[in-house]
């Protein structure tokens, strides 16, 4: 027993000096040291495992050099989606995953499975085309967004040129309303309006958004600029904008699941029987009373 008493005194002893030396010298404890390293909060599997793949991404993306048109087209959906990963990074790290999906098949030819080798192939090259498209439809949706705030924001234009042509002043006011998408398109708007020419500005916020209807408002707003009176275009511009709504809301409605079918046929039922009932009873009454 005397043996385990020394280097257990000698351990808490030496714990006894720590703690004295922390609190004299405010060293920071573990917990404090652990919160700081996760500052920007815990990497889940799938970060770690991109940041594992980071210089093998890199690589792949030197071996299998994109397009400069590809590469400018990503870059300006990246700034647009504030995503801080280049072009080639992102190529290289779903070019990276999808390759690490295909070895990992490979696993399966020695087990005596080599159909399950070809389904991860399949798999990891569908995985990549799925990958590809994620920012296309991200870009998709927040043109759908922007489109569908397109008519409240002429309409509201329209208003309001009738008393002031600042257009400035309309977007500053209008930022405090609009949607998320738009909402960051017009901040962008804002800052290049300030710092230089205002057809200028408008220009390259119809080069980032790339939509028809912008491209027709902004012809609109760089004559109003100008000092054109464009109520009338903007009133057919809005008319145009709203039509244009209602057939995004009518194909979108026609893509919607089965169940709507579904309940658009028992609605149609419900109808036919709600007029056919009444008539089918004064039918046989009438018969009734002609002794049939």
């Amino acid at each position: 027993m005397t043996f385990l008493f020394f280097p257990l005194s000698g351990l808490l002893f030496a714990f006894g000096l720590y703690r004295i030396a922390q609190a004299a010298l405010s060293l920071p404890s573990g917990k404090i040291i652990k919160a700081i390293k996760s500052i920007h909060g815990r990497q889940d599997t799938a970060k770690r495992l991109q940041n594992g793949l980071l210089p093998f991404a890199r690589l792949l993306s030197k071996l299998f050099p994109m397009s400069e048109y590809k590469q400018k087209r990503l870059q300006a959906d990246f700034s647009r989606l504030n995503i801080a990963q280049t072009p080639e990074d992102f190529v290289g790290a779903v070019m990276a995953r999808s390759l690490l999906l295909v070895v990992i098949g490979f696993l399966f030819v020695p087990l005596g499975i080599p159909w399950l080798s070809l389904i991860t192939a399949i798999a990891a090259l569908l995985a990549y085309f799925q990958s590809m498209q994620t920012v296309r439809k991200k870009m998709e949706a927040q043109n759908r967004e922007i489109e569908a705030e397109l008519p409240r924001l002429v309409e509201t234009l329209n208003y309001t040129l009738q008393d002031n042509r600042d257009m400035l002043a309309f977007f500053e006011k209008y930022r405090h309303v609009a949607g998320k998408a738009l909402g960051t398109e017009l901040d962008r708007l804002i800052l290049d309006i300030k710092t230089g020419n205002q057809q200028a500005a408008l220009r390259r916020m119809d080069a980032r958004l790339g939509l028809p209807s912008f491209a027709a408002l902004c012809a609109v707003l760089c004559g109003v600029h100008q000092g054109i009176d464009q109520r009338l275009s903007l009133l057919m511009l809005e008319q145009d904008m709203r039509t244009k709504e209602r057939e995004a809301l009518r194909r979108s409605m026609e893509k919607r699941p089965g169940r709507i079918k579904v309940a658009a046929f028992i609605l149609t039922i419900t109808m036919i029987l709600l007029f056919m009932v009444p008539l089918i009873l004064l039918i046989i009454e009438n018969l009734q009373a002609v002794g049939f």
